[in-house]
């Protein structure tokens, strides 16, 4: 799967890891068992699931982990996934605003903006995502797998000159040009928290994370309670 990773980060990419902060190397007691809390913990809240598994199903990659991958052209669908025994998650997958945003959109996106930025972040995608990261971790969280302590790290790749931006230019506006300056480094998103506040407050956790996000986009006032309204709908399938 190298290749593929290589693949997923010659453009904008995100990684997301979940691990126990207290190594254990059988916190999850079998390979099988992997399998069954990939299955179990899936979030499928929009049309793709978080995280996806592939129609060949779910590999055994190792003496003590599983995988799947998604190498899919269309739409920009590609990611890998891998869940270890002692309860780390390892998963790449690529930022789809590089695949889907067309030439034609771009200069829309120019001309509503006033920017001439050329590859985008989407506002409501990017809170959705969180929001999935951190509900999947809590139900990993609910099933044992990751100890008492939780260290959830999301990083965003290749995210210089990249701006923020609303799909349908009708429904929100924004009043100026928000963009990433990091010349050399990834938007890094580290968090450690306990298994009983991740299972009862991942949606408040997610959100707080996102706005994190946006920050680092030179936002300095992201309108939290807005946010918390849309992943409300997003939580409860309102979209």
């Amino acid at each position: 799967m190298r290749e593929l990773i290589e693949k997923i980060k010659k453009k904008g990419y995100w990684k997301v890891t979940i691990r126990p902060i207290e190594f254990k190397n059988d916190y999850i007691s079998t390979v099988d068992e992997c399998k069954k809390i990939i299955e179990t913990c899936q979030v499928s809240l929009r049309g793709w699931n978080y995280p996806h598994i592939a129609k060949e199903g779910i590999k055994i990659s190792g003496n003590d982990s599983v995988e799947s991958y998604c190498d899919w052209d269309k739409g920009g669908y590609f990611e890998y996934w891998r869940l270890y025994q002692s309860g780390q998650f390892v998963h790449y997958f690529s930022m789809r605003e590089d695949y889907r945003v067309s030439e034609d959109k771009i200069r829309q996106i120019q001309e509503w903006h006033d920017t001439q930025s050329v590859r985008f972040l989407a506002i409501i995608s990017t809170l959705y995502s969180v929001t999935e990261i951190f509900e999947f971790s809590q139900r990993l969280a609910s099933k044992n797998a990751l100890g008492n302590n939780v260290e959830i790290i999301i990083e965003l790749g290749n995210c210089d000159g990249r701006e923020l931006f609303f799909w349908d230019e009708l429904s929100r506006h924004l009043s100026m040009n928000y963009i990433c300056t990091f010349r050399d480094e990834n938007i890094l998103i580290k968090r450690v928290i306990p298994k009983d506040e991740l299972v009862s407050s991942s949606d408040k956790i997610a959100l707080g994370a996102t706005i994190e996000i946006f920050k680092k986009f030179n936002w300095n006032n992201p309108p939290e309670k807005v946010f918390a309204e849309d992943q409300n709908k997003f939580l409860q399938r309102r979209l």
